[in-house]
């Protein structure tokens, strides 16, 4: 069955699409590796110090308050031990705080540790598309570029070096001895002119 090939604009046009396509798909996996490694830099290095600095002055807190409901303790008003509610409020508001602030530091290190696994799970998957973005793209591309001079060549009837010799002489090979044999040309019964 012949070629039925109606445009090689169509066929260029692919090649370019593709092109456009694995360039798109390069700057895009480029960009998301680069807003991947600032979230991890944020999780693992960022946030981690200023949760400890945070853990820190909430130390330090609970240290200022037990230092004030100690000095609120000792200095009975008038033979009377003093409640010190307000430094006993300020200390357990300062140890929650600091509950808080180690619950916040604990859970920054379980997501550094989660976030660093699923990490290594997308690389996996992404280097799949990388590869395929970057060895079949180019692949494909020059497959179109033989393709689109193949037709040229057809068209413009440059075809039929030595691709046409090999064809024929493969189909002679292929063909029974019977069906090769070579008709003889007529004998010439006449006088010579």
């Amino acid at each position: 069955m012949p070629a039925q090939v109606r445009s090689f604009d169509a066929i260029q046009l692919v090649r370019d699409e593709l092109l456009k396509f694995g360039q798109r798909s390069n700057d895009g996996i480029d960009e998301l590796a680069g807003e991947i490694r600032r979230v991890v830099d944020w999780v693992e290095h960022d946030r981690p110090a200023y949760w400890k600095m945070r853990v820190s002055k909430a130390y330090d807190g609970v240290t200022e308050a037990k230092s004030d409901l100690h000095r609120c303790l000792m200095y009975p008003i008038n033979d009377e031990q003093p409640s010190c509610a307000e430094e006993r409020a300020a200390l357990k508001k300062a140890e929650a705080h600091l509950a808080y602030c180690r619950e916040k530091q604990e859970r920054v290190r379980k997501w550094a540790f989660t976030l660093r696994h699923e990490l290594h799970e997308y690389e996996g998957r992404m280097a799949k598309l990388r590869s395929m973005v970057e060895l079949d793209t180019p692949r494909v591309v020059a497959m179109l570029d033989r393709t689109i001079m193949s037709l040229e060549k057809y068209i413009s009837g440059s075809v039929g070096g030595p691709a046409v010799r090999e064809s024929s002489s493969e189909a002679a090979e292929e063909t029974p001895p019977a069906a090769t044999s070579e008709k003889k040309p007529p004998t010439d019964t006449g006088a010579d002119p």
